[in-house]
């Protein structure tokens, strides 16, 4: 795999957790009239972190299909599911990645995980060669995932660029409450592309939109107004700007200045509230 894809695969290991934030807002009154909205915010955050966090599975499963794990280039905690490769020849692509999760078992991201996660990768240092995940029987904390995923290697030979696309995702709870998943989005590598071996001092800008529909038909969207900025040395996005659209209103959603902190804020109806990543 070269270079710059290669330093794209490992922040994808956390960025995508991060992206579209879990959020948890800090006590305080909410006007009634805030109330149901934000309850939205926080399914619709929450279910995308949930779908986001499988992309730990997909890059680690990926690596394991290059022979990277374990070859002292990068650090990376092991997933507690089981990884097999077909073929196992280094160099006949494509591979057969499935990492397997059995009954369950509580993974390195504390998340309890049961079910398979299956990819095809191709030879992804070759331009426009991608990487399909799809599900089968897999959940995350008693949410059943469908759907795939596919990405594509779009870098030049100055910066790592990945798209990435989801396609017909769809989570279940154990109420059978759904929330189906489309669009797309755009990592730009800004930063640490000469030091290709040292993984931390890389930064990316992450640009594109998310497109849901819940249960009973109403639309959660996210698009990404000012690039989101994440650096491989910061666990959590730092700076960017979004519009979260709620059935045609629309939610600012703040990332912070820059700062390496969990910290930001969401304005509804002319209320600013934090949330913590």
């Amino acid at each position: 795999m070269n270079n710059p894809l290669k330093s794209s695969l490992l922040f994808l290991a956390t960025a995508l957790l991060l992206l579209v934030t879990g959020c948890q807002k800090d006590a305080g009154p909410i006007p009634p009239a805030d109330e149901a909205t934000t309850a939205k915010v926080k399914v619709a955050l929450a279910n995308q972190q949930t779908i986001l966090s499988s992309f730990h599975i997909a890059q680690w499963g990926a690596e394991n299909a290059n022979g990277l794990v374990g070859g002292g280039v990068e650090e990376r905690s092991d997933t507690c599911g089981n990884v097999t490769v077909v073929p196992p020849d280094p160099f006949v692509f494509p591979k057969l990645v499935t990492v397997d999760f059995g009954s369950g078992c509580t993974d390195a991201d504390g998340k309890f995980k049961a079910g398979k996660v299956i990819l095809t990768v191709g030879a992804i240092w070759e331009p426009n060669a991608t990487i399909t995940v799809v599900y089968d029987g897999y959940s995350e904390n008693g949410v059943k995932v469908e759907g795939q995923f596919i990405f594509t290697n779009l870098s030049t030979p100055d910066a790592a660029i990945l798209r990435i696309d989801a396609q017909n995702i769809k989570l279940t709870d154990p109420n059978n409450y759904t929330f189906a998943f489309s669009g797309n989005q755009t990592y730009a590598q800004t930063a640490g592309h000469p030091t290709w071996w040292d993984w931390h001092d890389d930064v990316y800008e992450v640009t594109g939109s998310i497109y849901s529909t819940l249960t009973n038909g109403e639309t959660v969207d996210w698009l990404i107004q000012t690039p989101l900025v994440k650096a491989n040395a910061c666990p959590y996005v730092s700076q960017g700007t979004g519009i979260l659209d709620i059935n045609g209103l629309p939610i600012l959603v703040d990332y912070g200045n820059g700062a390496c902190d969990n910290q930001g804020n969401y304005t509804l109806n002319g209320h600013v509230y934090p949330f913590t990543m």
